[in-house]
């Protein structure tokens, strides 16, 4: 039997185990505002949220974009919108609505969007500790 308590917050339902520690359970990004979101090659707008070391976002990036730098971090997505493609060193994955993705870390890739209308995927990543 579980003694864990439910309280709701501005993003989403938590749940607190025996510690009192808060673990974000559900995110309601209807409450979450939107925040500018920039790479080189690709500014677009992010609502996030952070639970359990992990790092969760919904992002709208507008059509075409295109990626300069290669990432290392990895990634676990959804795509919502849009389409795009993940370039790797040695290939390249398109991805269309209704797809996930998972990218592992340390695997170098960049994405570039296709013409047409905005990306919106959901994205969930470790979080990195700032030195």
């Amino acid at each position: 039997m579980s003694t864990e308590t439910e309280t709701g917050d501005q993003h989403g339902s938590r749940t607190g185990d025996q510690t009192g520690d808060p673990v974000l359970v559900g995110v309601d990004f209807d409450l979450i505002p939107w925040e500018k979101w920039q790479k080189p090659g690709a500014e677009g707008r992010v609502k996030l949220a952070y639970t359990q070391g992990l790092r969760v976002r919904l992002m709208e990036l507008p059509a075409g974009f295109d990626e300069h730098e290669w990432c290392l971090r990895g990634h676990q997505g959804y795509v919502l919108q849009g389409e795009f493609t993940i370039h790797f060193e040695d290939r390249s994955v398109p991805c269309r609505p209704g797809m996930g993705f998972v990218i592992p870390d340390g695997e170098k890739h960049r994405s570039q969007g296709a013409e047409g209308e905005p990306t919106v995927v959901y994205v969930v990543d470790k979080v990195v500790p700032t030195a």
